[in-house]
Parts: structure tokens; C-alpha cells; sequence
């Protein structure tokens, strides 16, 4: 079965699929927010194989969108198609789309080519246009070594040691690397807890979609323990707090106080002002710069910039990925780390 969120411009567009494959298809018509339809009303759904999205039914910002599929994709497991009709290459979205695998994306704008587009996002294989090529390295030259460092184990010589983690702007990926280190920490020996600080209510909607066992005041959820207030139940290593985005007035007495702090920004043209303006807000403070979803062709611009000890972090889509940025994390955490 195929869903179809779309607006009224491209009601029929995928009418010839329906005739031609004989795939049932719902269509939803009119304006979305993607995120809110995600949260409530998508389970009604979960039996679907293939999600098309209209990218004009849709009242998010393209970097809102991007962020609401990463939490579509942790949510369900289906394939996502996004109709961007004329989207060049070049464009930010769709690099941002391939960064978090999304890559059946109909950017055609003559009804033939688009029409030939959606066969193949809907083909067996999906569309392999934007999937980036792997190059296979024969199994004898493969080293172990890489695997064998995503299972290390360390021993941290700390304890309450306080986390906090900013955006300089909204939706930059707080959340998601927040959960994501409290879950390598917990996976690689040592013990963290996460602590939503910040108005957002994403553990709450995350807490209610999840439906995680209570226990004392912690929400526990894949051997992880996520807290909405400042009652722990017992000692971490690392308490990791989530703190929302920098506040341009007065800096968070949480972020401010912290004995290790983390500012994530990204790289859109429109978004590294913000980035910039919200590390000269924190001069004089040790601040770790996370740049996530840069490009490579931007990374050396970041790094004049921004800061010459900026860390690049990858895109992730699953909040309890134990492995996603390891190497970052452990860069992070190594004065702590017992050799």
C-alpha cells in the first residue's frame, strides 16, 4: 500500500501507479505539519510499505523537514519518497535528504521524466541515482581492527560529571546527539543518564511513543536512563543534559555551569551566522564545536571560521545508535578515560 500526503497541485499524480502496479493507495490531501503528523497520527498507518510526501504539502522549513524524517525513520521502517519537482542537485534539501538515506527523491519537472522517476523509486531496488557508490574491499584485505573498536570497552574515573549540550539554532540535531552519547557511553563501560533541560517536550513525545518502563524517575529505555527532571535515582558517570537551543541574551545556568559543554551547529549559508555569533557568546567558557551535516567541500570554511578544533559529527537517525560518532565522543571524553 502506498500513503500519499500531498497538496492539491499533484492530487493525481500518482493515479497511472495505482492502475499500473495495482498498488492500493490512501491519499491524504492538503497542508502538514510533517513532525505533528509523524508523532499522532502515523501509527494509524504502520502497515504501509511505501510513504510519499508532496514537499509542497508541507509547512516545514526544509531543515524541519530533514529532522522530522530522522525521527519518521526511528520510528517506522518503510520507504520514504519525497516529490521535490525541479529540485537542481545542487540544492542543500536534497544533499541533506541523501545525508539521513533518503534517497528516492523525484526532482524531475516534465510529468514523463517524473512519472519515470517514481517508477523507479517504487522498483524493487528503489532509486539508485543518489544511493553513494561503496567500493568493495575483498573479504582477506578487510581488517577486523574497525570492528573490533566499536565494542571497546573503558573505564571512566569520574562521576556526576555534567554534560551540557546547545544548538545556535533550532533543530540542528541536540536531541538526537544527546541520546546518541548517552547511549555510546552506557555501551562502552560507563554509565550516563540523559536530562531534558530545555522546553522542547521531545522526551515527552518520545517518551509517549516509545511507552518505556518507569522506573523511580527515570524513563528507561534500551538499558538507558532518560529523566525530564533533576531527581536522579542514583550516580552516572555522566549526566548529559540537553539544554535546547543557546539563548541569545543570557546563557543557560545549566550550559554555564557544566564541566564539559557541546554546541552543535550546521552549514547552510543562512545558519553559519548563528553558529558564528553563538560561539563569540561563549568566549571565555571551553566549548566543544560540533558541526553536523557539513559537507566536506565546507568543512575547511568551518574550520576558519567557526573554530580550528571543531569536530564533524555524522548524521544520525536512530536516537539509540551506541556506535554513531564513537570516535567523536571518545575525543571528547578521553581526559576521563583510565588508560
Amino acid at each position: 500500500m502506498i500513503l500519499y500526503l500531498t497538496s492539491k497541485a499533484h492530487i493525481n499524480l500518482l493515479d497511472f501507479i495505482e492502475q499500473e502496479q495495482e498498488l492500493p493507495l490512501k491519499k491524504l490531501c492538503g497542508q502538514f505539519s510533517l513532525l505533528s503528523f509523524v508523532v499522532k497520527d502515523m501509527r494509524h498507518f504502520s502497515h504501509v510499505r511505501y510513504v510519499v510526501l508532496d514537499r509542497t504539502a508541507f509547512m516545514e522549513s526544509d531543515e524541519e523537514m530533514v529532522q522530522a524524517l530522522l525521527s519518521f525513520q526511528t520510528m517506522y521502517e518503510m520507504r520514504i519518497i519525497v516529490i521535490a519537482e525541479g529540485l537542481p542537485e545542487s540544492s542543500p534539501f536534497l544533499q541533506q535528504l541523501v545525508q539521513v538515506s533518503i534517497w528516492n527523491v523525484v526532482t524531475a519537472d516534465e510529468i514523463k521524466d517524473i512519472q519515470e522517476e517514481i517508477r523507479q523509486c517504487l522498483s524493487y531496488d528503489g532509486m539508485q541515482r543518489f544511493k553513494p557508490t561503496m567500493h568493495t574491499i575483498p573479504f582477506e584485505e578487510m581488517s577486523l581492527a574497525p570492528f573490533m573498536k566499536e565494542e571497546e570497552l573503558y573505564r571512566f574515573s569520574c562521576t556526576n560529571i555534567t554534560i551540557a549540550i546547545a544548538g545556535c539554532d533550532r533543530r540542528v540535531g541536540v536531541t538526537t546527539t544527546a541520546f546518541n552519547l548517552v547511549c555510546w557511553i552506557n555501551a562502552h563501560g560507563g554509565t550516563a543518564c540523559y536530562l531534558e533541560a530545555n522546553t522542547s517536550n521531545h522526551l515527552a513525545h518520545i517518551v509517549h511513543m516509545f511507552k518505556p518502563e518507569k522506573i523511580g524517575n527515570a524513563y528507561a529505555m534500551e538499558g538507558n536512563d532518560f529523566y525530564l527532571t533533576r531527581e536522579l535515582n542514583q550516580g552516572y558517570n555522566f549526566i548529559v543534559v540537553d539544554c535546547g537551543v543557546l539563548r541569545e541574551q543570557h546563557l543557560q545556568k545549566t550550559f554555564v555551569d557544566a564541566e564539559i559543554r557541546l554546541l552543535c551547529g550546521s552549514a547552510m549559508p543562512y545558519e553559519l551566522a548563528g553558529f558564528y555569533r553563538a560561539m563569540e557568546r561563549c568566549k571565555g567558557l571551553p566549548i566543544h564545536a560540533l558541526g553536523l551535516f557539513v559537507p566536506d567541500n565546507m568543512r575547511p570554511y568551518l574550520i576558519e571560521t567557526i573554530s580550528q578544533n571543531i569536530l564533524f559529527v555524522e548524521g544520525s537517525h536512530d536516537l539509540f545508535d551506541s556506535n554513531a560518532n564513537g570516535e567523536v565522543f571518545r575525543t571528547i571524553l578521553k581526559v576521563h578515560i583510565v588508560i
